[in-house]
């Protein structure tokens, strides 16, 4: 590895990785064929830059999925912070939140299909539900919620069903002014955010059921999502 890889920072490795995955799925191909690109190497990679390039993601591919998740996130709320929405109610933070992370996922629409397809296997579903609980709770800590109390875990619950529901119909559908309407009919099946302690269980509880996910995934798998397997 040169001296010049070395000044690259992770994110810059995971943006050239996201350009290879729709040629070459979430391999540790489009990983090496990306520190090529970014020429992190004089010649040819060796086994010894490949371990090093690894490395970077602990040797498992599903964790460069966790970074991108991540990186989706903080750009939702840096797009929010930009704006004067602080004074909104909260449903209209939600919303714009969401609407933030839609539109900075749009150049990444073939890398999230394949990661879907990855993140449904049942091997990897314990792991696909974090991530989507980190996404919830970032957009209600975000928007200010303040809750300490049960309604603070079937909060996160209610808005993980929005969001996969919303990002379905995301990848399908190129017109921003129909997702956005498609969002605005499931906020409004929610009722008031405020009132949904009826539910019976907590997030807590279902991260232990691992069911309930690859269910999720699987119908988001629905249009045929390619990809490769990184092992």
């Amino acid at each position: 590895m040169t001296n010049k890889s070395k000044k690259i920072s992770e994110t810059k490795i995971l943006l050239q990785l996201l350009k290879n995955v729709p040629f070459d799925g979430w391999t540790w191909d489009a990983l090496y064929n990306s520190a090529v690109d970014l020429k992190m190497f004089k010649s040819d990679l060796t086994e010894k830059d490949k371990s090093s390039l690894r490395d970077i993601y602990d040797n498992k591919m599903v964790n460069a999925i966790k970074k991108f998740n991540d990186y989706l996130d903080d750009e939702m709320k840096k797009k929010f912070k930009k704006t004067n929405l602080v004074n909104q109610k909260i449903p209209v933070k939600i919303k714009n939140l969401i609407m933030f992370r839609l539109n900075s996922s749009y150049e990444y629409k073939d890398a999230i299909r394949s990661s879907i397809g990855i993140m449904s296997f049942p091997r990897n579903s314990k792991f696909a539900l974090k991530m989507l609980y980190k996404t919830c709770d970032d957009i209600w800590r975000t928007s200010n919620d303040k809750s300490t109390d049960f309604s603070f875990y079937t909060k996160r619950l209610v808005l993980s069903g929005v969001y996969t529901s919303t990002l379905f119909y995301w990848l399908n559908e190129n017109n921003i002014v129909k997702v956005e309407n498609f969002l605005d009919r499931r906020l409004n099946d929610i009722h008031r955010f405020g009132k949904i302690k009826s539910l019976s269980s907590g997030f807590p509880n279902l991260l232990n059921k691992t069911d309930d996910i690859i269910r999720l995934l699987r119908n988001l798998k629905n249009n045929r999502f390619s990809y490769k397997s990184p092992e």
